[in-house]
């Protein structure tokens, strides 16, 4: 038994693929090499109100913007017979040719580039290469690193 764990329902663990490289040009978070997010270390405790400026504000809304996109591009293509390491591939694809980094990529040493959560999977689940079937239930979270903010959204698909 490869996993001490004890399933309630269908899903089993399938294979998942090596992390997806992201080329030298795009811009990444800090967490992007160790998987440790420093810049979230620094501020732990603290109780300041950070108020972005015009040009943060702007980086924001086209970080956000690239994350709707990313998601309908998600949801395109759920279908049965569909893997959701092929979703992740085609997001993070996306999202790279955007010159904006996949945040779940790396962050406390999370291996994709979005989360997938199939059926009794509460969140954050691991693409992998299982199909999709008939009936499934799928949440996609993505998350998009654009000139130094991230976005943020998900939505659930049947």
């Amino acid at each position: 038994k490869p996993f001490p764990f004890v399933y309630t329902g269908p899903l089993r663990p399938a294979y998942v693929t090596p992390r997806r490289l992201i080329p030298d040009n795009v811009p990444k978070p800090d967490y992007a090499l160790s998987g440790e997010p420093a810049s979230e270390y620094k501020v732990r405790g603290s109780t300041a109100i950070y108020i972005n400026n015009d040009k943060e504000i702007k980086a924001m809304r086209v970080s956000c913007a690239l994350g709707r996109k990313a998601l309908d591009l998600a949801h395109s293509l759920i279908k049965p017979g569909v893997t959701t390491d092929y979703i992740d591939e085609k997001v993070h694809e996306f999202i790279i040719s955007q010159n904006a980094y996949p945040s779940p990529l790396n962050y406390r040493w999370f291996p994709k580039s979005c989360c997938t959560s199939v059926n009794e999977v509460i969140c954050h689940g691991i693409p992998d290469c299982r199909e999709l079937q008939d009936g499934d239930i799928v949440n996609v979270d993505i998350s998009v690193y654009y000139q130094g903010m991230h976005s943020d959204l998900n939505e659930t698909f049947a």
